[in-house]
């Protein structure tokens, strides 16, 4: 199905990858510009009701101090109600959209939960291949942010201070060991699509990173076709990439 890309930049990546750092960046320096900037984060739209599967899906990781990292009924209950979210934040989003001449730059949408669906649930089916190919928006410009595990802790510990934001957050910064294979996992699903942008934030610093982005956002396609997300992966995490790579969210 061929749709014009959303004008915009979206950065996506797992827990500490930098996203925030690199979203305001980019932000910034499109208002530099004299461009209207919408920023986002974590959702599409603002809808309450949206918010609110949100908010109950955080809550499934409330207690779970003593799970294992791939604890499938905590993942399963999870999955189910962050995907119910995601559908119908889409569909909202595809009713509403940007505004004329407004350029949105959206931290994190859907790419972390479908790889979560993949990894953890596979056999749920949730976020389905033929869902990411009619319904999700294509942003003209789609970065993906990887790093290694010594950059997520370092970046977790200057954060300690402030807590975890939320029950996903806490889960997922006890088992960052873990977290590197499913970050290996998602950067396998998208490394070859022309459609993606892979960057390392422990060897690019965010103004080089920034300058990276902008001159993509610069020299985009008028449009260019959807491309899919296959969603028949492996559940074992995929091999670590090579050069070519070379309140929601955390960074």
């Amino acid at each position: 199905m061929d749709r014009p890309p959303v004008p915009g930049i979206l950065i996506e990546g797992h827990e500490y990858s930098g996203k925030s750092t690199l979203a305001q960046r980019v932000a910034d320096g499109l208002r530099l510009r004299g461009l209207a900037v919408r920023a986002s984060h974590g959702t599409l739209t603002r809808d309450p009701l949206g918010r609110s599967l949100l908010d109950e899906a955080l809550t499934v990781f409330e207690g779970t101090e003593h799970h294992e990292f791939r604890h499938p009924e905590t993942w399963r209950r999870f999955n189910s109600r962050r995907s119910a979210q995601l559908i119908l934040d889409t569909e909202l989003f595809g009713e509403l959209g940007p505004g004329p001449g407004e350029i949105l730059v959206q931290d994190r949408y859907w790419l972390p939960q479908y790889a979560f669906n993949q990894y953890f649930t596979p056999a749920e089916g949730y976020l389905s291949e033929a869902w990411t190919a009619s319904r999700v928006p294509r942003f003209a410009v789609q970065v993906y942010l990887t790093c290694d595990t010594a950059t997520r802790r370092r970046r977790a510990a200057t954060r300690d201070g402030d807590g975890a934001k939320h029950p996903l957050n806490a889960f997922l910064r006890r088992h960052l060991d873990e977290v590197a294979g499913l970050d290996r996992f998602t950067t396998g699903l998208v490394q070859d699509s022309p459609h993606w942008l892979v960057l390392r934030s422990d060897r690019l610093s965010p103004e080089e990173m920034t300058d990276v982005v902008l001159k993509r956002f610069d020299t985009r396609p008028a449009s260019r076709p959807a491309e899919p997300v296959p969603a028949s992966r492996p559940v074992e995490p995929v091999p670590a990439f090579g050069a070519r790579a070379d309140r929601w969210s955390t960074e």
